[in-house]
């Protein structure tokens, strides 16, 4: 089984559901993913840890879409990078409605 899912959400909104551990195939995957989408990503973590995604957040975070991540108790600090960079906007919330209204809105 793959250890995410894209799927559309609605018109410039995609899903990126987390469903297991990354092979180093599936973080290439993911890596060109982010390099190539142009639209708004929800990141879906349900059923995942907090320790289990940081790592992973930590590297793909430059790459990101606008992004709105929710689905597990994530330190917001993770998605923090200095203002030096050129990066889009990466919020956590507690749940996909607060989410999605968020993403709506960008």
């Amino acid at each position: 089984m793959a250890s995410f899912i894209v799927t559309p959400v609605e018109k410039g909104i995609m899903r990126c559901k987390h469903t297991g551990a990354f092979s180093p195939e599936e973080v290439r995957m993911l890596a060109s993913f982010l390099d190539d989408y142009r639209g708004r990503l929800l990141v879906d973590l349900t059923g995942t840890t907090a320790e289990e995604c940081a790592r992973h957040i930590r590297q793909f975070r430059p790459m990101m879409p606008v992004t709105a991540i929710f689905g597990t108790d994530l330190d917001p600090k993770i998605l923090e990078f200095p203002e030096s960079y050129y990066i889009h906007a990466v919020r956590y919330f507690a749940g996909e409605e607060d989410a999605l209204v968020w993403l709506r809105n960008q």
